[in-house]
């Protein structure tokens, strides 16, 4: 039974109990070398009967390791990024590290969202926003990694990992004509985000070399409001078929579209983009654009502990791309 006790045990405390040293009891703790195993079971043992738990800040003021990582993200209502932390957290926890959460930052990390991630003596950043050049460089500045998840800027010297968002774009057009679509409209996150050009571009190559033209009034990209604007547009414009930025904006355009006593997909098909639904269950059987969601965590993971052990040269930008196939759903 573990002892209730009303001040933090510390390791000289267990190592009194066994009358062994603080720094076996230390190595015994951290699974390190020059003990024995009967020892370590003893220590263990004697560890949680007394309620003990390790102090992360000495830990760090230590080893100048914190052992924790930073993962921003825009929207807490978005399920792609709870699957994605939850991979991460997953990935992370094994390999001895704690994740803090960071939300609410959007379109572009700038300075001034910087304070309290600093504030918090973070070993990393895995972020799923892209930062500014002036981020970058207050980053460095404090040796503090990061590695961009789920998007990808050549115009910034960040280690990336990222599904090919141009394949993925040229494959929707692939296979929205080949389910006959005409008229084929793009529904995109605010224009400033790279990934959300990319996926347009890979529509519009592939519309041009099937011999089919895009009609620019087709592009619409959302800002943070409402989409009911962008959306009519679209309508208006008589689409058949709609390529949304990713699944939850296919699944508003959808409650829109039949708001207005259309069909899908037999008036308007729609695809959507992070398949969700793999791990997150839907009314609605989507088409969507899916991919390897576990590789890419372990290879930002593995990338970003590359960069805080120094395996890895802090300047160098490495872009890595999976990737990505249509998932036949009922929407289109």
């Amino acid at each position: 039974m573990r002892e209730n006790t009303s001040t933090n045990v510390r390791l000289s405390d267990i190592a009194a109990e066994l009358g062994i040293t603080v720094n076996t009891v230390s190595k015994a703790i951290r699974g390190k070398g020059g003990v024995s195993e009967r020892c370590r079971k003893q220590v263990l043992a004697v560890a949680d009967r007394m309620g003990y738990v390790p102090n992360r800040v000495a830990t760090s003021l230590r080893y100048g390791q914190s052992k924790m990582i930073a993962v921003i993200f825009d929207n807490l209502m978005n399920p792609y990024f709870m699957i994605m932390t939850e991979l991460l957290f997953s990935r992370l926890r094994a390999l001895d590290y704690d994740v803090m959460i960071f939300a609410g930052i959007y379109d572009q990390i700038k300075p001034n969202d910087l304070s309290n991630i600093l504030s918090r003596k973070v070993d990393g950043i895995i972020t799923f926003i892209e930062p500014s050049e002036k981020v970058l460089e207050i980053l460095e500045r404090n040796r503090i990694r990061i590695v961009l998840l789920g998007r990808e800027n050549p115009q910034l010297n960040v280690d990336s990992v990222s599904t090919d968002d141009f394949m993925g774009g040229y494959r929707v057009g692939e296979y929205l004509l080949s389910k006959g679509a005409k008229n084929i409209g793009y529904l995109g996150s605010p224009k400033q985000v790279e990934c959300a050009r990319r996926r347009l571009e890979g529509l519009q190559k592939c519309l041009s070399d099937h011999g089919q033209t895009f009609c620019d009034a087709n592009a619409q990209f959302m800002d943070r409001k409402e989409m009911n604007e962008q959306a009519m547009r679209l309508l208006q414009n008589r689409v058949d078929a709609v390529f949304c930025f990713n699944d939850i904006m296919a699944l508003e355009f959808i409650s829109i579209v039949r708001q207005n006593g259309l069909r899908v997909p037999e008036d308007v098909r729609v695809v959507g983009y992070d398949d969700i639904q793999e791990d997150f269950p839907l009314a609605v059987n989507l088409t969507t654009v899916s991919s390897d969601k576990q590789k890419c965590v372990d290879s930002a993971v593995e990338l970003l502990l590359q960069k805080i052990n120094g395996e890895r040269e802090a300047e160098s930008c490495t872009r890595l791309n999976f990737d990505v196939h249509v998932r036949s759903g009922e929407t289109a």
